[in-house]
């Protein structure tokens, strides 16, 4: 008299099924989007903090220290001093690795890599260390020197680590008139597939931004600044594009290789790569325009720079 009728029963059990069925299904589908929205999560943090380090970089190439008090900038007067600071404060090498003036490894996927120069600041404490107002790409401070010609050096390039993932790498050091000490290179941000980049130039010191691909250095030599460029100096700005690996794909036909858009209108026209073995996981593209704020002449401004006017 209290039970379930046999009918009930065979109307109750199907439909509670569909009812733990459903919520089965809900509860993976939140997981699955708790995990995606997490793995984008993970990526832009990578992606922000190494995007952050690049411009920071790109901001500090050419910066001189002016303080007397820190050791006076040596003469620029070439026919007094050849060659005495006149160095190039950014280069960039197309496929390139490890050292920009040697270029001994290709840069993973066609990589680009860039390297910067820059003067330190303050005096320096017991164990060597500026007063925090200049980093190198290591995060460590850099103090400034007393000979005006000895500057400190930031390299950025992608190349597999030992652990076969790709990664973004840092080497810092100091270089001087002849002689250059680079650290032992080290990991800035994992998972990064690759590294393009296009250098805005701006010849003549007017003008628009003309946006240009830097060339392939030769072999065991420093890279040269693209043809009609105008030097070095005439880079006005930096346009990264960041490759990042994500998690893994699940389903589908495993893909030997991917063309992804790396550059848009923004930077001078679209442009894709092909990459190969990029294993099979999603790739993420982030980019950023990153602009100099230090001329790279002794006592001469850049006629492009805002500061400059």
């Amino acid at each position: 008299m209290h039970g379930f009728t046999l009918l009930e029963w065979v109307i109750a059990m199907p439909l509670g099924l569909l009812i733990v069925m459903a919520a089965t299904a809900i509860y993976l589908a939140g997981i699955r989007l708790w995990r995606v929205q997490a793995e984008r999560y993970e990526v832009n943090e990578r992606a922000a903090f190494a995007l952050n380090q690049l411009t920071r970089a790109v901001g500090m190439a050419g910066y001189r220290n002016w303080d007397p008090l820190e050791g006076p900038i040596l003469n620029a007067d070439r026919s007094v001093r050849p060659g005495l600071g006149d160095w190039p404060s950014l280069r960039a090498s197309a496929e390139c690795a490890s050292t920009v003036d040697t270029c001994p490894k290709r840069g993973w996927q066609g990589s680009t890599m860039l390297e910067v120069q820059y003067h330190g600041a303050g005096f320096g404490d017991e164990n060597g260390n500026g007063n925090g107002a200049v980093q190198n790409c290591g995060g460590a401070t850099v103090r400034a020197r007393s000979d005006g010609d000895e500057r400190n050096v930031s390299a950025f390039y992608v190349d597999k680590g030992e652990d076969g993932v790709p990664s973004l790498f840092c080497r810092y050091g100091d270089r001087g008139y002849k002689i250059t000490t680079l650290r032992a290179a080290q990991v800035l941000v994992a998972g990064v597939e690759a590294m393009y980049i296009r250098l805005g130039v701006r010849a003549g010191g007017a003008g628009p931004l003309r946006w240009m691909t830097p060339a392939k250095s030769a072999r065991r030599k420093p890279p040269s600044a693209p043809a009609g460029s105008g030097g070095w100096e005439n880079v006005g700005a930096v346009a990264f594009s960041l490759v990042l690996r994500g998690a893994p794909r699940r389903g589908g036909k495993q893909r030997a290789g991917r063309t992804v858009e790396v550059f848009d209108a923004a930077s001078g026209g679209r442009e894709y790569k092909w990459l190969t073995n990029a294993g099979d996981v999603h790739l993420h593209v982030f980019t950023v325009v990153a602009y100099r704020r230090n001329d790279g002449g002794i006592r001469e401004e850049a006629k492009w720079l805002v500061s400059s006017s």
